[in-house]
C-alpha cells in the first residue's frame, strides 16, 4: 500500500458489528469477524484490506480515470461510499460465489469520501479459500467482475490492459488462455523465456504489475504456509517504493499477506524489520468489540550478541 505516510494499524472488527454508511446513514450489521488494516474514528471504520473468518480477502486499490460511480439514490439497493466496500464485503460474504449473488444490488456512490486516505476512485482485488481470485471494477453499473487466475493486480485502469502487457514477457499455458486454469494454480505460464523481454525496475503501476507477475511465475512453489508468506513478502519487496519524497509524494507504507487456510493476517509496516501476525482463532472470534493493534514505533532487530 502506497500513501503519503502510514496512517493505519491492524484492526479486528467483531461479528455483528454495527455501522452506518456515510453516504445515506443507512445502518448495517456485519455477520462475520474481520481482521485487516485500517483505522477507527468513533463508529467509522475504514479498512484498506483484510480477511474474514471464512477466508475471503479483499483489498482496495486506486482506479483513477476508470470509475463510473452511481449518482441516483435508490433505497432498494446497497448504496455505499467506495471505501466502505471492503468492510461491507468482508462482513457479509463467505466467498466470491456468495458475493456474486448480491453484487448486482451493490452500488458505489459518487461523493467525496472526506477521508484522508484518498478519493472514491477505487477498484478491488478479491480472493477466497477456494483459490479463486477476481478483480471488481466500478467501470459501469452493475459492478464488473473479472476473473484473475494470474493472481496479480495493481492500481492501473483496466485489468485486461494490464494482462495484455504480459505477452511480451511470458508464455501463458493453453489452459490459462482458454480460461480453464485450475483454481489456485500457482503457475499459469510455461516457464519458457526464449525471445521474451525481462521486466524493468520502474515503479509505475504497469511496471510493477509486470515485475510482480513475472517474478511470481519464476519462483518455486512454496511447500507450506510459512514458506509461502516469506515468498510473498519477498515479491512485495521487489515492487515496493522506498521513501523518496523529493522525487515522488507517496511510498510503500505497509505490506500484508493473508492465509485463507489458517485465517492468518501478516502485516509489515514501513520502518520495521519485523513481521507481525494476527490469527482469527477462537479467542479472537469470540471477542465482542473492535481491537486496534498497537505496534512498536521504532525499527527493531534481534541482536544475537
Amino acid at each position: 500500500m502506497d500513501w503519503y505516510d502510514l496512517y493505519v494499524s491492524p484492526i479486528f472488527v467483531p461479528r455483528n458489528y454495527q455501522w452506518q454508511s456515510i453516504y445515506n446513514h443507512r445502518p448495517y450489521q456485519n455477520k462475520y469477524a474481520v481482521v485487516g488494516t485500517g483505522f477507527q474514528d468513533q463508529n467509522l471504520i475504514d479498512l484498506s484490506d483484510g480477511i474474514n473468518e471464512w477466508g475471503l480477502s479483499v483489498q482496495k486499490l486506486t482506479f483513477a480515470n476508470g470509475t463510473s460511480l452511481t449518482t441516483e439514490k435508490n433505497d432498494a439497493n446497497i448504496q455505499l461510499a467506495a471505501f466502505e466496500f471492503v468492510l461491507y464485503t468482508l462482513g457479509n460474504f463467505k466467498s466470491i460465489a456468495d458475493l456474486e449473488k448480491q453484487l448486482p444490488t451493490i452500488q458505489l456512490m459518487a461523493l467525496k469520501s472526506q477521508l484522508k486516505h484518498g478519493g472514491d476512485e477505487l477498484h478491488f482485488a478479491v480472493s477466497d479459500a477456494s483459490g479463486r481470485s477476481i478483480v471488481i471494477e466500478p467501470s459501469h453499473s452493475p459492478l464488473k467482475v473479472i476473473e484473475n487466475p494470474l493472481g496479480v493486480v495493481t492500481n492501473m485502469p483496466s485489468f485486461e490492459k494490464q494482462l495484455a502487457k504480459m505477452d511480451s514477457y511470458l508464455d501463458f499455458t493453453p489452459e490459462f488462455l482458454a480460461g480453464n486454469s485450475p483454481l489456485g494454480a500457482f503457475h499459469v505460464t510455461t516457464g519458457k523465456q526464449a525471445g521474451k523481454k525481462q521486466p524493468s525496475g520502474g515503479y509505475t503501476p504497469s511496471q510493477r504489475f509486470v515485475k510482480a507477475a513475472w517474478l511470481k511465475e519464476m519462483v518455486d512453489v512454496p511447500a507450506n504456509e510459512l514458506e509461502a508468506a516469506d515468498l510473498a513478502f519477498k515479491l512485495l519487496d521487489a515492487v515496493s517504493v522506498p521513501k523518496s519524497k523529493a522525487h515522488r509524494p507517496t511510498y510503500t507504507v505497509y505490506q500484508t499477506v493473508t492465509s485463507a487456510q489458517s485465517l492468518s493476517y501478516y502485516f509489515k509496516p514501513v520502518g520495521q524489520a519485523q513481521i507481525f501476525g494476527v490469527s482469527l482463532n477462537s479467542d479472537l472470534l469470540n471477542r465482542p468489540t473492535v481491537k486496534v493493534f498497537q505496534l512498536p514505533s521504532t525499527w527493531q532487530a534481534t541482536m544475537l550478541f
